[in-house]
């Protein structure tokens, strides 16, 4: 039955800022059998006065002696795993927020899959004030992983709902420096067998602000060289694996077919964006440093030339 699912709601905690606001819209929720597991990762802000707040039982708090930091952020999601006692789990940023519904919904996708080991909750962005900046594409109710792939959307860790057991047998999340592309990587090993459900409403807000992990491009190099493992882990995937309808085999020869493209134009990205922020210091360093990272001379100089047509119309 599906009131009979309980659910982990997880949160490697770091920042201060919007942990209450995490918090209250995990306890908002309209489906009640779940539990939070809140890690904090030897953090240097007052989070236990947050924590301490609440006096909801469903709460559970653990504090690291070390710190993880953010090069290892992943250790924190599998600390998370270690302490979870859910049938499912979802691992949350401490600044993203669920939208109320949420666990009701994901419980109805889990009554209509039973068998799958993976759901993926339809998303919102939201700014540092949580009003609402867009809403992301709805996805098919269910998909294969190979179209999960092939057909990227815009994902985050926390619209992920991932069967217990299962990420636990599978080694727990996959780990990248940073977390880059290492939500993906666990979801991907999570639907092999059975695909993945989507929700049609949204469940999860994830909010893009600038003190999160994803907009540092500090660590651009470490996030470049995870882009060019996941490529490698996509082609071996595919190569390994042998769809067994006409759909998936398509799917599976295009993806062997596009995966280095795609990787490439996500690395490219990157770059540009980096050249923006100082243009000469970093053109030049990544005329230097192109080979170290599989860049081609023809790929740098798109990079620049769309830096260069981007500042002349900004201003």
């Amino acid at each position: 039955m599906a009131q009979d699912i309980t659910f982990s709601v997880t949160i490697p905690a770091y920042k201060d800022k919007y942990l209450k606001e995490t918090i209250d819209s995990v306890l908002a929720q309209t489906y009640t059998h779940f539990e939070v597991v809140i890690v904090n990762d030897a953090s240097p802000y007052d989070l236990d006065s947050i924590v301490s707040q609440y006096t909801d039982p469903r709460i559970r708090y653990f504090k690291n002696e070390k710190n993880c930091g953010a090069r290892n952020v992943v250790d924190n999601w599998n600390i998370c795993l270690s302490h979870a006692t859910g049938d499912y789990l979802i691992c949350m940023g401490d600044d993203d927020n669920l939208t109320p519904r949420c666990l009701q919904d994901f419980a109805d996708l889990i009554a209509k899959y039973p068998e799958l080991d993976l759901f993926h909750a339809r998303s919102e962005i939201i700014d540092d004030d949580s009003r609402l900046v867009c809403v992301l594409e709805e996805r098919p109710e269910w998909e294969s992983v190979y179209s999960l792939i092939y057909n990227p959307r815009n994902t985050h860790l926390g619209d992920w709902l991932f069967k217990t057991e299962t990420l636990r047998a599978n080694g727990g999340f996959y780990k990248l420096p940073f977390g880059w592309q290492s939500d993906d990587i666990s979801a991907f090993i999570a639907a092999a067998s059975h695909g993945v459900a989507n929700t049609k409403e949204v469940g999860f807000q994830y909010r893009g602000n600038g003190l999160s992990i994803s907009h540092d491009m500090n660590s651009i190099e470490e996030k470049i060289e995870a882009v060019r493992h996941a490529i490698k882990w996509q082609l071996k995937f595919v190569g390994d694996h042998h769809p067994d309808n006409a759909d998936d085999q398509r799917l599976a020869s295009l993806i062997l077919r596009d995966a280095e493209k795609k990787g490439h134009q996500d690395i490219d990205d990157m770059v540009e964006f980096d050249i923006r922020k100082n243009f000469w210091s970093r053109s030049w360093f990544w005329f230097c440093n192109r080979g170290k990272h599989g860049i081609s001379f023809s790929r740098y100089m798109r990079c620049l030339l769309k830096t260069i047509k981007y500042l002349t119309v900004s201003k």
